[in-house]
């Protein structure tokens, strides 16, 4: 069994036991770029028909106003902290989760492949488990910090995950990779962000269940 999996079995163990005292289970998964997050809700989709799972990454903001925002803003690092995502439209999302028992709700999702919207999602309104994955999720400037029921921190040395990450950027992209000291490649902003939020607000002392 790999670890995402083990990962997945152990926060699995703990909903039985959180739903008990919710109609509706919201659960935040957090962790840097590459710990493991979208993998582990995955699992935790597979293993239990009860939940439903969103990824942050679906709110990305259009390109063109990712681009506006970066191009006029001194310090690049806080857009990455705070307006990379359509946090509105997530909070929209997860206030209808909340109180509706039955329906589909659709959203509109970013794909990164065409690095434009695609077709719209659905989410499953039944469900009583709601998983969200993603970065920033405990920032205690948003909104949504306050709409979690449980929360989850899966800890990962940085350089470790930048070491997987790149591995896996310049598989994906090949000759059109962007090392991260080239010019056009903003990941060093949001490292710089994501260790500020880390310090600032050590999301990892926030969660019920940390996974190192």
């Amino acid at each position: 069994m790999i670890k995402s999996e083990r990962i997945a079995k152990k926060i699995n163990e703990q909903i039985s036991v959180w739903g008990n005292d919710h109609a509706k289970l919201i659960i935040a998964i957090e962790g840097y770029a590459g710990s493991g997050k979208t993998t582990v809700a995955e699992y935790l989709a597979k293993g239990n028909t009860n939940v439903a799972v969103l990824h942050l990454d679906d709110f990305i903001k259009p390109w063109e106003d990712r681009k506006r925002l970066m191009n006029n803003v001194g310090d690049k690092s806080k857009v990455f902290e705070y307006e990379w995502y359509r946090y509105d439209d997530l909070e929209k999302v997860l206030k209808q989760f909340k109180v509706k028992k039955r329906g589909v709700m659709k959203y509109k999702a970013y794909d990164f492949n065409k690095n434009d919207f695609g077709p719209a999602k659905s989410l499953d309104l039944s469900k009583k488990i709601l998983v969200i994955e993603g970065i920033f999720l405990l920032h205690q400037e948003h909104a949504i910090s306050a709409l979690w029921d449980k929360k989850v921190y899966l800890d990962i040395n940085f350089a470790k995950a930048d070491r997987m990450r790149i591995a896996r950027e310049k598989k994906k992209w090949g000759k059109a990779y962007l090392p991260e000291a080239h010019i056009d490649n903003w990941t060093k902003y949001f490292k710089i962000a994501y260790r500020r939020y880390v310090k600032e607000h050590k999301p990892q002392r926030m969660c019920g269940l940390r996974f190192e």
